[in-house]
């Protein structure tokens, strides 16, 4: 058996209310056939009016000619009532969403139909379906009609359709009923069996890759908490070029052969200097009113570079990540950088809301105090903050260590563009398994 693949996105529109007489079939096949919706088609309605112009035809002139060729026309609709609803007979489908997606990226889900007829084959059957996001005033969060056609499936037999997309906007999406339509044989009625199927779908925020500048920004900082470099061995570090010598850098760095051509001491730089755990702290705060598309932007931007940085992080391994956002309740998740707390980090923020409420003291109240002393923190916001009086309203940050904070931290407002060097989104990134 091939069956060829197909996919669609159908666009909402308005629909035209139907007529008291559609109205009156649809509840009397509602009653006969539950779970079933029957409608006659706009062909359908055509060809009934001209089998009853050649009935009144036929009965006004009294023409049995006429009256045979009404009644021969009759068989059409008779047939397309009778096969329509053996068409939706011992047929099942069921759907096979992936557990996540990306935002803006691929999205395939997989519809299977068993015919569970012994000997007649199931013809021309489509599966309509519905994806809706269950939390509006996300960008490109938007409700997907996926549809699948099965052209032919034997008896005994099944078959599978794969309907791709690009997935929508962040967020939690649910699936509704999914609807077998049939249009057999000759078009003119529409019947629809309703499967019950509910089902969830987490779509990610778009991620991309961090560039160079945020590993310098982290390794700098690293070096003014630390006050030396931390040695590695070559396999953890990532080698990609050279730099004037600075004191604290260890003697085995030097590049001699470059050192002596040029007459000063040049040493290797890497990208990373240690495995330091990073807490990445999150203000995606946007007022009561008046929510602009500046401020929108900048919430999604805080959203992406946290979900870029999670996944970087994740990836790599031998660290502890925290995730920290503020709101009417502060929250916070952390563990060892893993696949697991990757997805864990990712799903949060893929249904992380902007507040008007909460305060990044409050949220360093909520992080443990050894992620705040050891740590290199990153706090992003979507507004100008002033981190020194946050971090005196603290009640676990005393003077001294809230004024050391501001010289330790990574401090970062998204509706500024301080983001937009930090990350690049034109390149491939890994993806968690």
């Amino acid at each position: 058996m091939t069956l060829t693949d197909t996919a669609e996105i159908r666009t909402l529109g308005p629909r035209r209310r139907p007529g008291r007489l559609a109205r009156l079939l649809g509840g009397l096949g509602r009653r006969l056939m539950p779970g079933e919706r029957m409608r006659v088609t706009p062909e359908g309605w055509g060809y009934l009016g001209v089998w009853a112009g050649l009935l009144v035809i036929g009965l006004n002139q009294q023409s049995n000619l006429v009256l045979l060729t009404a009644g021969l026309a009759a068989g059409p609709i008779a047939a397309s009532l009778l096969v329509s609803a053996s068409a939706l007979r011992r047929v099942a489908v069921a759907r096979r969403p992936p557990p996540y997606a990306f935002a803006g990226e691929p999205l395939a889900v997989d519809y299977t139909l068993v015919n569970q007829r012994r000997r007649t084959a199931a013809l021309a059957l489509r599966v309509d379906d519905e994806l809706a996001p269950v939390e509006r005033g996300v960008p490109d969060a938007s409700r997907l009609l996926p549809s699948a056609t099965f052209a032919r499936v034997p008896g005994g037999d099944r078959g599978r359709v794969r309907w791709q997309a690009r997935a929508p906007g962040r967020g939690l999406y649910r699936f509704g009923a999914m609807e077998l339509v049939t249009h057999a044989p000759f078009g003119l009625i529409e019947r629809r069996l309703t499967v019950p199927s509910p089902g969830e779908l987490v779509v990610y925020p778009r991620v991309g890759q961090l560039a160079r500048r945020w590993h310098q920004i982290h390794r700098e900082i690293t070096e003014t908490r630390r006050g030396r470099r931390h040695d590695r061995t070559a396999q953890q570090q990532e080698y990609h070029g050279l730099r004037d010598y600075r004191p604290g850098d260890s003697p085995r760095w030097i590049h001699w052969r470059t050192t002596a051509r040029l007459g000063v001491p040049m040493v290797k730089e890497f990208e990373q200097q240690s495995d330091q755990d990073i807490a990445i702290l999150l203000d995606p705060w946007q007022p009561r009113t008046k929510v602009t598309p500046e401020h929108r932007e900048a919430l999604e931007a805080l959203v992406r570079f946290a979900a870029t940085v999670c996944l970087e992080t994740c990836r790599g391994g031998g660290r502890r990540l925290l995730l920290g956002w503020t709101g009417p309740q502060p929250g916070v998740r952390q563990g060892p950088s893993s696949g697991k707390l990757s997805h864990e980090m990712l799903g949060q923020l893929a249904v992380l809301r902007p507040s008007a409420e909460g305060s990044l003291s409050a949220l360093f109240d909520a992080t443990p105090a050894s992620m705040l002393r050891e740590a290199f923190l990153v706090v992003v916001s979507t507004r100008p903050v002033n981190l020194i009086e946050e971090a005196e309203r603290s009640g676990r940050l005393n003077g001294p260590s809230a004024r050391g904070l501001a010289g330790r931290v990574l401090l970062l407002d998204s509706s500024r563009g301080d983001l937009d060097p930090l990350v690049r989104y034109d390149a491939p990134t890994e993806r968690p398994q």
